[in-house]
């Protein structure tokens, strides 16, 4: 009897690094056949088979696993590289790590390509993908202890492996802590662009990276120039150019410069997405446009943010999709919804669960009917 198949919790979504010949990996949508996992293209079309231990869409391969043995697909679901156990990490910038032997006949990490070919030297007691043209890797001292830095595309060590963790690169930019001492950010060439002052770094996103001065957050530029002093007690990335902040009691929004975008009178607010923020004010859900105009006052008993022109509301137990004049596009009558991702959106109806168009249609569903 075959497990029921369940919509999984996220599509997996392949909009990592461009190909290295070019171009975005198509979207690809994650299927599960209870603990197994496939891939689904955006047609519908099974690409892979709910049968596998761990997907995972790369550049530009898909990596697939089964027991101890790791495959790798291309986005057509054809397969390219055979199970095997050399290779086991996702592709990204065209490369994988893989364990491999040096010039002198240690196990070290290196950098194959999808053809196998080698494309860095193994050099590393540890490596993990690559981001922006950047990966952490590791280097063990006598003792085994680790100690992490970062390489570039040619394996170059642009920040030197002496902190005891890195965390993923983003947006030419890479974060490094050693214990009981301040975060670190450095730049793609491994310059140190860490402003002064600063105890704590967070995650870049729209070219601004949010810092922290003791308990105050504020902002610098991928140059490594503050920004926006630090001043407030709460504050969110910025998405569409303007974000979440926390004043005195109330939520809202400031633009790059640190100026006050919409001010602070909201109870919750949402990031922007598709040009509009969900946020309450007076007990009411709404949604405002970038000037912090109500824009509309959807009539649900929960609504979410928008993406692709319409947003999950719930009424009832039901969940539908509304469009931005407040209507129904998709009449509620899912068990659950998800917001959609290039066209398709994940939706469960008791057992059955699949992926919707914007029609509201099935491309892909799996009703759960138990067979022998």
């Amino acid at each position: 009897m075959r497990a029921p198949c369940w919509l999984i919790a996220l599509a997996l979504l392949s909009s990592g690094p461009a190909f290295a010949q070019g171009g975005e990996p198509p979207p690809v949508y994650g299927i599960r056949a209870g603990d197994l996992h496939g891939l689904i293209d955006r047609s519908g079309k099974v690409l892979l088979p709910a049968e596998f231990a761990e997907v995972k869409p790369g550049n530009p391969l898909i990596l697939a696993s089964k027991g101890y043995k790791t495959a790798y697909f291309d986005y057509a679901g054809r397969m390219v590289i055979e199970p095997q156990t050399e290779i086991f990490a996702p592709f990204a910038d065209g490369v994988a790590p893989r364990r491999m032997v040096d010039a002198t006949g240690k196990s070290k990490f290196g950098f194959v390509d999808a053809s196998g070919k080698v494309a860095i030297a193994p050099a590393y007691d540890h490596a993990e993908g690559f981001v922006d043209g950047l990966a952490p890797v590791g280097i063990a001292d006598a003792w085994g202890v680790m100690k992490y830095g970062v390489i570039d595309r040619s394996g170059k060590l642009v920040v030197p492996a002496t902190f005891d963790k890195v965390l993923a690169p983003s947006g030419g930019v890479v974060r490094a802590q050693m214990k009981d001492r301040p975060h670190r950010l450095f730049a793609r060439t491994g310059r140190d662009i860490t402003p002064a002052g600063v105890d704590f770094i967070g995650v870049q996103s729209e070219g601004m990276v949010r810092i922290w001065q003791g308990r105050k957050q504020g902002y610098a530029t991928t140059a490594g120039e503050i920004a926006i002093a630090p001043r407030f007690d709460n504050a969110n990335e910025f998405r569409e150019g303007l974000a979440r902040v926390w004043v005195a009691g109330k939520y809202g929004y400031i633009d790059k410069r640190g100026g006050e975008a919409i001010p602070a009178r909201f109870e919750t607010a949402e990031d922007f997405s598709d040009g509009l923020a969900l946020v309450k004010e007076g007990g009411k859900s709404m949604f405002i446009d970038t000037s912090g105009k109500v824009v509309l006052q959807p009539e649900a008993d929960r609504v979410y943010s928008f993406s692709e022109g319409l947003a999950v509301a719930k009424v009832g137990p039901k969940y539908g999709y509304i469009d931005k004049r407040g209507r129904f596009a998709i009449e509620p009558q899912f068990s659950f919804a998800r917001a959609f991702y290039k066209g398709l959106a994940g939706v469960s109806m008791g057992r059955a669960s699949g992926y919707i168009r914007p029609d509201g249609q099935f491309v892909w569903r799996d009703d759960a009917t138990p067979r022998n």
